[in-house]
Formats: structure tokens, sequence, C-alpha cells
């Protein structure tokens, strides 16, 4: 069951997918998915997508991210999503999300495993205090960056799958 937030409570995801081999059936399939379900598409290329989910009300965009790291066997993509800044409209009029999330939610997706789903702490509290899914599969970790920091996040488990 999905927990929706009260509407007064909206916030903004960062995600980005990426594939260890170019794979760009795999990103259009994920950024048609998102698109269709509100996201702003930011940047895309055949092995990655940088999108961003404005006044969001449900983890419905992580769930997806967590159904299709999963079905593919070998798994080939990495999810990560990052709590964002919606900023004011620029000269253009358009809205726009702030840089550290963007960069946040690229650093965990380079950094997870093929099949991973890994969200920074900020937007895994957010979701645990909200009591929104995937909240109860959030596992706390610390993760290496291709930087050589490390990263505060959690880890999305799997769903277990159901008894026969």
């Amino acid at each position: 069951m999905t927990t929706t937030l009260d509407t007064n409570a909206a916030f903004h995801i960062a995600g980005c997918v990426i594939t260890a081999q170019p794979d760009a059936a795999a990103i259009d399939y994920c950024v048609d998915w998102a698109r269709r379900h509100g996201a702003e598409v930011l940047s895309q290329d055949d092995r990655t997508a940088v999108f961003v989910q404005f006044d969001a009300t449900s983890g419905r965009l992580i769930l997806f991210g967590c159904g299709a790291a999963q079905a593919r066997k070998p798994p080939t993509l990495q999810f990560a999503y990052a709590s964002a800044v919606k900023e004011a409209a620029g000269a253009d009029g358009q809205r726009r999300a702030g840089e550290r999330g963007l960069v946040q939610a690229g650093d965990l997706a380079a950094a997870a495993r093929p099949g991973q789903v890994l969200l920074s702490s900020q937007l895994g509290s957010l979701l645990q205090v909200a009591k929104m899914e995937p909240f109860e599969r959030l596992r706390p970790m610390r993760v290496p960056l291709g930087d050589g920091r490390t990263a505060s996040a959690y880890e999305v488990e799997p769903r277990l799958a159901s008894p026969a």
C-alpha cells in the first residue's frame, strides 16, 4: 500500500538512473515512465538520465525505480533519489531544481550496484517520518563515492517474493 502525503506536504524528488553499458532502450523506458507520472527530464543519453519531480505527494517515482531495478535479469539499472529544492523561476520563467539534490542523486546512482536503489539520507528520513512507501524497506548505510568521499544513504531493500 502506498501512503499519500497531505497535499500541503508535497516535496521534490531528484532522480538518476545509470546503466553500466549503453542501453538507450532501458533509459528511454525509465524516462517515458517518469514523464508520464509528472517528472521533468533534465538530461538523458544512452547510459544516464536525470529527472526531477516537483510537488510529489507519494513515493511512486521511487517505487518505479525499485521495480525497474529488479526487473532485468541480470540487473543492469542503478537508481538513486535525493531530496530536491525548487528554486525560483529563472529569467525564462521556468522552475528549476537546485543543483545539490541533482548532484547528490547522480553521485549515489554512480555508487549503486546494478539492481540497487539508493536514497539520500534526507529523502529517506522524510519518507520514514511520513510513513510513505518504501519507508519500511530502508536500510541505512555508508556509500563510497567516486571522488573518495563517503555518503550516508539508505538502500531500498527489494520486496520479498510472496510464498507460493
